[in-house]
């Protein structure tokens, strides 16, 4: 851990030079990919300074360098490279109709690739709309660089136009926000201490009225406050007295952050990392999806040792600096904000509800009070966007750790060989949107794989797995017209609870293709199916 601090110190506080970015070894890499760059200027600048950002990250990147060609043939592509980085300067295109053109090629370009395209422009600006490709304008930095933005002096030995510093400020946005983003799961809670890590002072001994608040702490709260109405779950583990903390945050007019912002607030004399175990309980979320906020390295060891991929922030005196680090860890980053993101909360508020529901009444009448209500949508196109962002963020209930690309979702949607189900859940507490998908493929004329499933880990627990899962299934073989289904897996590191449903409900399938027996069981579970 103490590593990982220094590194954090290294990007957010220090003034590493070129050199020392170029002579880092990362040591927290663990996953490894493969990125392929397709431009027509030098992208080594970037890639040369890029791995302690990455290494953020815990991950590690090959990457894979087309020649110089501003004609965009896109010959020799490797279709199973993880990432497509199109790396153009624009600049170098003189007709007016460049975007046009690039356009054009960009059409084609999808039609070869079915994985994340990143498009990174640099010299003129483009409109694109278009949610297969993310596009990064490097000119944003312009105003920041001024006159250090271009070096045109170099660009014979260099291969671009860019200068070393926007490089390197490329390197880190794209190492510590975008390549991220676009590779893996996005974090889903922050726990914050409150004590000299939201405002300066301690809420027991100052008062409410005591602690002081400045103007970087103001900043750190509003952004704490957009990731919580961005889908991020945002939670307090602090050693302070729960009244306190809510007469806090009821009376300090001048917090950015309200009680309301917290989805859960775990405010006494517990160790630290028992609160964490408690919000991991609530939330139904494994701590390997959290950042933890702390002013005290102690506490921060104490949270890692009992919560080992738990990402931590080491909160500092200069608000500024714990700032900078939090609009720049990697996973915070969402490309798209989507209805789910929206409703995220109060569905896990309501979840507190249920349970207590549930503990009173029998299972049918449990049902019956909340109005539980499946859709099951069949190749649905509108539903893409949401589908490939649970397969790249589910953990904990998926059987075969399958990433799919929105391209690759809407491929298989239009095969004849393969569907794919969405499943959406509401009661009359909350509207839970889309919480799980299963993904079958033809093997013959008689049956069908199970390639993938997954379900939102808010959605399990409430009396209906086997429906939501065996239903979309159903689903899909009647819509594939088979009978007969084999389900694949993958024992993960976190996905025991997919492992387990397997062993209890799929058991006859595993490697071998049989007959699926399933027929609803509760009759005041209303049943939709959308073709």
């Amino acid at each position: 851990m103490i590593d990982k601090l220094q590194l954090l110190d290294f990007i957010f506080e220090g003034n590493a030079s070129r050199q020392e970015l170029k002579e880092y070894n990362p040591v927290f890499v663990k996953k490894n990919y493969k990125v392929s760059v397709y431009r027509n200027h030098s992208f080594e600048l970037v890639s040369n300074v890029i791995s302690p950002f990455l290494d953020l990250s815990e991950i590690g990147i090959t990457f894979e360098y087309s020649d110089y060609d501003d004609s965009l043939t896109f010959f020799n592509l490797d279709l199973e490279s993880d990432l497509m980085i199109l790396w153009l300067d624009l600049s170098r295109y003189t007709n007016n109709e460049y975007e046009s053109f690039i356009k054009e090629r960009l059409e084609a370009l999808k039609k070869m690739y079915a994985k994340n395209i990143l498009f990174v422009n640099f010299g003129r600006t483009i409109n694109l709309d278009d949610n297969r490709i993310c596009l990064y304008n490097i000119d944003r930095w312009e105003i920041f660089l001024n006159s250090s933005y271009i070096d045109e002096r170099l660009e014979r030995f260099s291969g671009t136009k860019m200068s070393m510093k926007t490089c390197e400020l490329v390197a880190r946005d794209l190492g510590l926000n975008y390549i991220p983003a676009l590779l893996q799961p996005n974090l889903k809670c922050i726990v914050v201490d409150l004590d000299n890590t939201l405002y300066n002072g301690v809420l027991g001994e100052d008062g409410i009225y005591g602690i002081s608040i400045s103007e970087s702490h103001v900043c750190l709260q509003s952004k704490l406050k957009q990731l919580a109405k961005d889908g991020v779950f945002l939670c307090i583990a602090s050693k302070n007295d729960e009244r306190d903390v809510i007469e806090l945050f009821e009376k300090r007019k001048d917090f950015p952050l309200e009680k309301s912002d917290f989805t859960y607030i775990e405010a006494n004399w517990n160790s630290k990392s028992i609160s964490i175990r408690k919000i991991e309980e609530y939330l139904n979320i494994n701590s390997s999806s959290f950042l933890f906020i702390d002013d005290n390295i102690g506490e921060l060891l104490s949270v890692f040792n009992e919560h080992p991929q738990i990402k931590f922030i080491h909160a500092k005196d200069d608000a500024s600096i714990t700032l900078r680090a939090l609009e720049n860890y990697p996973g915070l980053l969402k490309l798209n904000i989507n209805k789910e993101d929206t409703i995220r909360k109060a569905d896990v508020e309501a979840n507190s509800k249920r349970q207590e529901l549930l503990n009173t009444v029998s299972k049918d009448e449990y049902i019956k009070s909340l109005g539980m209500e499946l859709d099951y949508a069949i190749d649905d196109h509108d539903r893409v966007d949401r589908i490939s962002e649970l397969a790249n963020k589910t953990n904990q209930f998926i059987f075969s750790y399958q990433r799919y690309s929105k391209a690759e979702v809407n491929n298989l949607m239009s095969s004849h060989d393969s569907t794919v189900v969405s499943v959406s859940l509401r009661d009359k507490l909350s509207d839970s949107g889309i919480i799980g998908v299963i993904i079958l493929k033809l093997i013959d004329t008689d049956s069908a794989l199970l390639e993938e499933c997954f379900v939102s880990c808010r959605a399990l627990g409430r009396g209906i797995d086997r429906d939501i899962v065996l239903g979309a299934i159903d689903s899909g073989l009647k819509k594939l017209n088979v009978e007969k289904l084999k389900v694949q897996y993958k024992n993960g590191e976190r996905n025991s609870p997919a492992v387990k449903f397997i062993n209890d409900y799929l058991y006859k399938h595993i490697d071998i293709e049989n007959k699926l027996e399933f027929s609803f069981d509760n009759v005041f579970l209303k049943l939709n199916v959308k073709l």
